[in-house]
């Protein structure tokens, strides 16, 4: 892939985030496990946080009594974040947060295996998807689960990457032009469907806000995209059984959950 101007930190956006982070919040990152994973499944069982970005999940997870939670992000301020999150939760000995990569070899065969492992709109933006794809497989317990979610391929993708690359480059105030420029397409939306227009800036139910989505969308570089059926086959040739999947329009995130096979 060319190598990107990036100028935007996805955990500056969720460090921003994390400051008005509330129960409900919560609430709904916990209802978003137990849908994707079923009531109970967390309980017991290690879960690995690739990429954690704001740490609601890790919370979530944790809450969900799982026997021990490790989260990791490349990016210095999502360590943070979630670290502040670790912090209000008491600091638990069963949770660990630290810094590190998907794409780091050695740094990935230190981990070990775990019964579950979660990456959410993290593998298409470290400029190598399908290696890191396949290392978060490899991380994954005989028996145990991956939950990821990647970026949908579509016809779009150029003009979405030079709308990326349009951001990372642009200053400050051309930054919020184009966050601008955003809103303004959703309240008008709004609008026609007969919604309030200000009320725009709705919670998400995986925890974010609109405001925080935008900014993350426009600014993540670098940007892959993917299938579902290469994603599917991707899992198939390393002996994993799709469980679920929800495929998403072009410019969105489709979310799978494999098991793996069972040791023989």
């Amino acid at each position: 892939m060319v190598d990107d101007q990036i100028t935007f930190s996805f955990g500056k956006n969720w460090s921003e985030f994390v400051q008005d982070v509330t129960e409900n919040d919560v609430s709904r990152a916990i209802a978003d496990i137990n849908y994707w994973l079923g009531e109970g499944a967390v309980a017991n069982q290690r879960v690995l946080d690739i990429g954690s970005g704001s740490g609601i999940h890790s919370l979530s997870f944790w809450k969900l009594r799982a026997a021990t939670v490790y989260s990791f992000d490349y990016d210095e301020f999502s360590v943070k974040a979630t670290r502040k999150l670790h912090e209000s939760a008491g600091c638990p000995a069963n949770w660990s947060v630290e810094q590190g990569s998907i794409l780091d070899s050695d740094y990935v065969r230190s981990l070990g295996n775990f019964d579950i492992v979660y990456s959410w709109g993290v593998l298409h933006h470290t400029g190598s998807m399908w290696e890191a794809v396949d290392n978060a497989f490899g991380l994954v317990a005989p028996g145990g689960k991956v939950w990821i979610s990647l970026y949908a391929k579509g016809d779009r993708y150029e003009d979405d990457l030079k709308l990326k690359r349009q951001f990372n480059s642009a200053s400050t105030m051309g930054k919020q032009m184009l966050v601008a420029r955003r809103v303004l397409r959703i309240m008008l939306s709004r609008i026609r469907h007969g919604k309030n227009p200000f009320a725009w800036n709705e919670k998400l139910p995986r925890g974010m806000n609109v405001y925080h989505d935008i900014i993350d969308w426009l600014g993540g570089l670098p940007y892959e995209t993917a299938s579902e059926d290469e994603v599917v086959r991707f899992a198939r040739r390393r002996n994993f059984t799709l469980e679920r999947i929800m495929v998403a329009p072009e410019g969105g995130c489709s979310v799978y959950v494999f098991s793996s096979a069972n040791r023989s």
